[in-house]
């Protein structure tokens, strides 16, 4: 049987340090830096990447080793709104796709991918949700100043 993968872009990579990433390491191991083609958007409090196989835009995040796909997922398409508990059509769906990591491997992993219209939706051009919130804050601290 070979390794499965899980990528992730948004609050669950570890800059965030909240406690959903705490439980998800329990269920699986990074591995290294990578990205995806695809747009990132701001959907709320949170990102949403829609998947575009041929366009240049790359997404950034985390790429895991997966050691209990079940308990794993169990957690995560709940935190992601996706499990069976949620009325469809679903904000999130999770599929695979092609990761490429900083030093050339390509894999697939699991992504949540955002499932609905990004009309309206501000893109987030770095493709680097940690650097826009990042981004973010100091253009929060300097306008209050």
């Amino acid at each position: 049987m070979s390794d499965e993968y899980l990528f992730v872009y948004g609050t669950l990579r570890q800059a965030f340090a909240l406690p959903v990433h705490d439980v998800m390491m329990r269920h699986c191991q990074f591995l290294a830096l990578g990205t995806l083609r695809g747009r990132l958007y701001q959907v709320d409090g949170y990102p949403g990447v829609v998947e575009l196989p041929h366009c240049r835009g790359r997404v950034a995040g985390e790429l895991y080793r997966i050691i209990d796909k079940k308990e794993l997922f169990k957690l995560l398409d709940d935190y992601e709104q996706c499990s069976a508990k949620y009325p469809e059509p679903h904000e999130f769906i999770r599929k695979q796709a092609d990761i490429s990591t900083y030093d050339g491997v390509v894999c697939q992993a699991w992504v949540y991918f955002y499932n609905r219209a990004v009309s309206g939706l501000v893109r987030i051009s770095s493709g680097d949700y940690v650097c826009h919130m990042r981004d973010l804050r100091k253009i929060r601290y300097n306008i209050a100043r």
